[in-house]
């Protein structure tokens, strides 16, 4: 992917709408980026919002058009993703994991928050928008989001933001390749599911969570590749959640 592909917002309300609206225009682009230094609107996933200071942070959006896949199997792209993220960060850092659905903690604290919309025509993917806020050079919080953790906090160090996009913007094409080679020869992507659960938040242990009927505790069995989590509790009782029906009691 080049250069040219890349679109540089000083700033914007949200990298996110700007790609959906404007999709059209990238139709022929196998892959669109549009990074900007702040964005005065940034969503993360469902209603939350994203702090994040001027020219601090990656902010940024990629669009593809994975009209191979089918909408059903969409998360495959989300774990894809995650995993471009994981693999980069953790060049930085150890105790880097993938929290379901596709943030990315460094212990218990999050470095990464991702959002994904997409477009289906004709019963197909026809386009995909991931929009991710990495913390990068950001030393001090002051939302009201309870973990946030920076790079630089975890390190003491400052970052080449540009330099770390592009890192993950090649595995992020890397594991898109590996998705679409074995999903057109076999209809599934094992390759991308293990990597994925293998560096998953919590897949070791009994953890407590808390869903619709309270608090319980239980071990982090599989995340399906349709993106649904299976927990089996403390009584053998097993458990399926879609995203936002169980959330992860932090310390």
């Amino acid at each position: 992917m080049g250069i040219e592909n890349i679109i540089k917002l000083k700033e914007i309300d949200s990298t996110n709408i700007y790609l959906l609206e404007n999709a059209e225009k990238f139709s022929n682009e196998e892959m669109t980026i549009a990074i900007t230094d702040y964005q005065t609107a940034g969503r993360g996933m469902g209603n939350n919002t994203w702090e994040s200071e001027p020219n601090k942070n990656l902010l940024f959006s990629i669009l593809i058009h994975p009209t191979w896949l089918e909408p059903y199997m969409q998360y495959i792209v989300s774990m894809a993703h995650a995993l471009s993220l994981y693999d980069v960060l953790s060049s930085y850092s150890e105790d880097i994991t993938i929290k379901w659905p596709n943030d990315i903690y460094w212990k218990e604290s999050k470095i990464s928050g991702t959002r994904i919309d997409g477009n289906i025509s004709a019963g197909k993917l026809s386009d995909m928008v991931i929009g991710t806020g990495i913390n990068i050079n950001q030393s001090e919080f002051h939302g009201t989001a309870p973990n946030p953790v920076s790079l630089t906090q975890i390190t003491g160090r400052t970052y080449n933001r540009q330099a770390i996009l592009y890192d993950i913007i090649a595995r992020f094409s890397y594991y898109l390749n590996i998705a679409k080679q074995e999903w057109m020869m076999r209809k599934e992507c094992p390759t991308i599911h293990s990597e994925y659960h293998r560096h998953l938040f919590r897949k070791e242990g009994i953890h407590s969570y808390e869903d619709a009927d309270g608090q319980f505790d239980a071990r982090l069995l599989e995340v399906l590749p349709n993106g649904i989590m299976r927990l089996e509790r403390t009584d053998g009782t097993i458990s399926e959640y879609e995203f936002k029906e169980v959330k992860f009691c932090l310390k």
